[in-house]
């Protein structure tokens, strides 16, 4: 199976691409699809926005921010030009996505040690990167809401227009608990569904059994940050 049909059959079949990743491990394709189309999108978006507006968006609501003398607080709105937030971003975004695929691995590698599962690292690190391939939709319909947008006044929201807040929410930029609600969103539900639906086919082992493994860390996680989001 190539690799476009490997990502159709995440869709259509995933037991049987599941199937396919536990006798043939790769993740090139996926990790390199992930980084060029969030980098495209990140671009045209900080290349398009009116740059002043966002900078206010981004500042107004940060209770950090309004805590600061006017003075200071101009001062790093002035220090935040196009570029630094458009570069900022894209490098951001080819170091930290492979990162998050490294960290996600070397979890799923040790819950597998402790399970007694066969898979090794490289198994787990393209578990990782095609079960992230929901992030897709989004990317897609970032494009869309860019194409049809009759103005450059457009929300930071717009890059993660299928997310929790956007969908449902609209919180301020930059209020507290809004990234974490920027983070909740249908690919993210979408990828975990993946991620049960896989480790059901490698280990053979009970729904519940791979609901635990995945999700476990994910519960974690999110109950820490929204403690700490708001408090």
């Amino acid at each position: 199976m190539n690799n476009l049909a490997l990502s159709v059959a995440l869709a259509t079949a995933p037991s049987t691409a599941f199937a396919e990743l536990r006798e043939r491990p790769r993740f090139w394709f996926p990790l390199l699809l992930l980084v060029a189309s969030t980098v495209a999108i990140i671009y045209w978006y900080y290349s398009t926005v009116d740059i002043e507006w966002l900078k206010d968006a981004m500042f107004s609501n940060n209770p950090d921010v309004l805590k600061l003398p006017e003075a200071e607080r101009a001062a790093r709105m002035a220090m935040l030009s196009r570029n630094t937030l458009l570069w900022s971003s894209v490098i951001g975004t080819v170091f930290v996505l492979p990162i998050v695929f490294l960290l996600s691995a070397l979890y799923l590698l040790l819950a597998a040690k402790v399970t007694k599962l066969p898979q090794g690292f490289k198994h787990w690190f393209a578990f990782s990167c095609w079960t992230a391939l929901p992030i897709l939709l989004s990317t897609v319909v970032a494009a869309i809401f860019l194409i049809i947008s009759d103005t450059a006044q457009v929300s930071p929201g717009v890059l993660q227009p299928l997310s929790l807040d956007e969908l449902l929410l609209h919180r301020p930029f930059g209020s507290p608990g809004q990234s974490l609600l920027a983070s909740l969103s249908i690919p993210s539900v979408l990828s975990w569904i993946l991620m049960i639906i896989g480790v059901r086919v490698w280990s053979q082992r009970s729904w519940a059994f791979s609901a635990i493994f995945i999700l476990l860390p994910v519960v974690v996680l999110y109950g820490i940050w929204a403690f700490v989001a708001f408090r």
